[in-house]
């Protein structure tokens, strides 16, 4: 908030451009007599300009274009005889511009009031700014004629007067500025002909008088003969005649001649190809004849060629294009196209449309063809954006490489006969906008990529053969606004996620074979009929004409229903048959003799001395370690008779653990079960104890869990829990006293070569 005074006296620069000031300029301005240079450009100060700013009579600059500034521009600002400048575009200012009577600013020399709403007329008294250089009133509210004696601002170089309502003629004395450098009146409401004397402007390099309606007459033929224009552009209006066609025209700077949309006659004049700087040429809409010229593809630097919509027979042959290597616009005319046309590398946009072109396309260009096939090599052109091929006969398929145009925006091949799918990578047209395939020969299915196109506006694949699904990836489409699918054979439903696209406005699916209820959000809302004719399964109570849903919502809730509670029930079943099927074939298999015989008697073995442990173990040797527990470690070993067994060593260091050697070795005595590692024999003295068990070949449930390169299937898996579930029942259920497994985990369950599960560990 600019909260400041003006009592500084000696102050002569005040400069606080875009430093986000707000609020209004304070008062009072008119004390600082001493200030030269006035800027607050690029902030928000709104508010009035201060009455009392014209007693600052040293003011020499004043920027305060885009703050926000209302009301009318004081009167009394003009009366500063030392101002230069005077910058109030960018404003919300109102009311005429005026100057007082008698009073004479000699020394202004720019003043830039454009994009403003300023209304009312240009002053009459405009000539006492006699020093103008430069004087922008554009695009505000300006009515009545442009004053007769303008000529009087003899030192103005630059007038825009552009976007206002200016009516009447261009003043005869406008061909007195000499140094007028450009002049912008476009998009006015100039009448009546074009002067003879803006020929006079021999300092002239751009001359703007588009869009004016009612701007008629000929183009002055000296006009041509200024070799300073730049840029000739009196496109959309109503001027008749021909284009001068004097030959010797040498334009040597001329960068831009816009003379579409008028009624202009005769032929192309020559003296075009002299203009070798020449980047956009529009003659587009007229009623031009005879042939193009043809040096034409001489111009090296066109980048813009609209010559469509004239009655010219020709178009310009392979070796006259052969030099448009910078073009990117390309609008073709009445007859064939140009095979040279393929050596534009910097093409931007094809416009064959609203012609009567023939031929057959060739080989080495990127174009179109009413008759044959697209080539190939068309979308090699990176930098392609438009391509608009509607409203011909192109056939066969669209070449891949189309597909692959990342940087196209715009992709019109509808009313043609075209074949084939579309391609799943479809996703790589990333900057895509409007893709209109109407009215092809397409078949198959939408690519679910589809929905990966973000930027999609208008969609429009009506009346080809696509089938299967709509998509549901369609709901992903958040910039769409037009939808058309009608007359293909889509099945399927209507996701009701598409209410939910804000900004779809249009939406059309007629004669598919859709099926189920309308959704009711979004553009469903004010959709009609017309929208969903044709599908003989639709239903929705908020379309006119469309058939109620009986049911609404009951396939939806009888799928829903299958999908939470029937699915999960079959698969219940399922594997309760499977489980119950496994420990059947396992109670069947405990019985059989070749199990029983595997479970070797403690009591058929004799005690093993603690030398034959280490003997067997390789005097404990770490390579034979296979694991370590809270009571001790477990060995492999093979004894003399070539047994080979595991070794349990108890730990003595614990006094509970010796003292639990005697109980351990009486029940473990007695327990038999399949699913029990066996004991074969102990081995105790003053300097060990331990069991020594039956050798589990496949190592622990642990290792095959944790290790990468071991791998349990389903059946294996359930399998290895009957059998750990089966061992812990016997314990608790098997014996008259029950046994509790003091060490149940993953480590001390064993896999026998079989993959039968056999537990280890303590029991109290």
């Amino acid at each position: 908030m600019w909260k400041g005074t003006w009592n500084v006296p000696k102050l002569s620069v005040l400069n606080l451009r875009n430093i986000s000031l707000t609020g209004i300029i304070p008062p009072p301005v008119g004390n600082a007599t001493k200030l030269m240079n006035f800027s607050l450009s690029g902030n928000r100060i709104n508010g009035n300009i201060p009455k009392d700013i014209g007693n600052l009579s040293q003011l020499a600059s004043l920027v305060l274009h885009d703050i926000q500034l209302t009301g009318s521009i004081p009167t009394l600002l003009f009366n500063i005889s030392a101002l230069v400048v005077v910058s109030l575009a960018l404003n919300s200012l109102s009311d005429s511009l005026l100057l007082d009577e008698g009073n004479i600013v000699s020394n202004l020399k720019y003043l830039s009031i454009s994009k403003n709403q300023i209304s009312g007329c240009i002053p009459s008294n405009i000539c006492q700014l006699r020093e103008l250089k430069g004087l922008s009133i554009s695009y505000n509210k300006i009515t009545g004629d442009i004053p007769r004696n303008i000529g009087c601002l003899s030192k103005l170089k630059d007038f825009y007067l552009g976007e206002n309502s200016i009516t009447g003629t261009i003043p005869t004395s406008m061909g007195n500025i000499s140094t007028h450098q450009n002049l912008f009146c476009g998009k006015n409401r100039l009448v009546e002909r074009n002067p003879p004397e803006l020929e006079k402007l021999s300092n002239l390099r751009q001359l703007y008088f588009a869009q004016n309606d009612n701007l008629i007459g000929q183009i002055p033929e000296a006009i041509f003969n200024i070799s300073s224009l730049e840029i000739i552009a009196f496109n959309l209006n109503n001027l008749t005649g021909r284009i001068p066609a004097t030959t010797g025209l040498h334009l040597p700077n001329l960068k831009e001649v816009n003379l579409g949309v008028n009624q202009l006659e005769g032929e192309i004049p020559l003296f075009i190809t002299n203009a070798s700087k020449l980047e956009i040429l529009m003659l587009n809409n007229n009623f031009l004849t005879g042939t193009v010229p043809a040096n034409l593809g001489n111009l090296c630097e066109l980048q813009s060629l609209f010559l469509h919509t004239n009655q010219v027979t020709n178009e310009p042959r392979e070796h006259e294009l052969r030099f448009f290597y910078s073009l990117t616009d390309y609008a073709l005319i009445n007859g064939l196209i140009p095979p040279g046309i393929g050596n534009t590398s910097s093409l931007t946009e094809l416009n064959f449309g609203g012609n009567n072109l023939a031929g057959s396309i060739h080989s080495e260009i990127a174009g179109n063809n009413l008759t044959g096939e697209i080539p190939e090599f068309i979308g090699n052109r990176s930098m392609l954006q438009l391509l608009p091929l509607f409203s011909n006969i192109l056939s066969s398929e669209l070449p891949l490489s189309i597909w692959k145009m990342s940087g196209l925006l715009y992709l019109d091949m509808s009313q043609n006969c075209i074949e084939g799918e579309f391609p799943s990578d479809i996703g790589e047209l990333k900057a895509i906008i409007k893709l209109d395939f109407s009215s092809n020969h397409f078949s198959g299915k939408l690519p679910s990529k589809l929905g990966e196109l973000q930027k999609f506006q208008y969609l429009d694949i009506s009346n080809n053969s696509f089938f299967g699904q709509f998509p549901l990836s369609f709901a992903k489409l958040i910039s769409l606004e037009f939808l058309d699918l009608s007359l293909n054979a889509l099945s399927g439903t209507i996701p009701k996620s598409m209410g939910r696209l804000s900004y779809l406005k249009s939406i059309n699916v007629s004669f598919n074979d859709l099926e189920g209820e309308i959704p009711s959000g979004g553009v469903f809302v004010n959709s009609t009929v017309q929208s969903f004719l044709g599908n003989k399964g639709l239903c929705g109570v908020h379309i006119l004409e469309v058939p109620a849903c009986t049911n609404p919502g009951l396939q939806s809730k009888f799928k829903e229903l299958v999908l939470k509670v029937v699915i999960p029930v079959v698969i219940s079943f399922f594997r309760i048959f499977l489980l119950v099927s496994i420990w059947i074939f396992k109670r069947q298999k405990k019985g059989k003799s070749k199990d029983v015989e595997k479970v070797p008697d403690i009591r058929t073995h004799q005690l093993v001395s603690y030398h034959e442990t280490q003997r067997a173990t390789n005097y404990f040797d770490e390579s034979n370690l296979i694991g370590v527990g809270s009571s001790g470690s477990l060995y492999k070993g093979t004894l003399s008779s070539g047994i080979v067994v595991a070794i349990m060593i108890l730990d003595l260091e614990y006094e509970e653990v010796c003292k639990r050697f005697d109980s351990e070795c009486e029940v473990m005595t007695n327990v038999r079960h399949r699913n029990l590692v066996p004991v074969i024999t102990t081995c105790s003295s003053d300097y060990i104890k331990a069991f020594l068990l039956q050798y589990m070949s496949n190592g622990s449930l642990e290792y095959w869990l944790y290790r990468e390169d071991c791998r349990l299937n389903l059946l294996r898996r359930v399998t290895v829990m009957l059998d750990a579930a089966m061992g812990i029942e016997y314990l608790h259920h098997g014996r008259i006293t029950p046994i509790v497994h003091c060490d149940l985990k993953p480590a001390n369950i064993h896999l026998d070569e079989d993959i039968v599960t056999t537990q280890t560990g303590a029991w109290p």
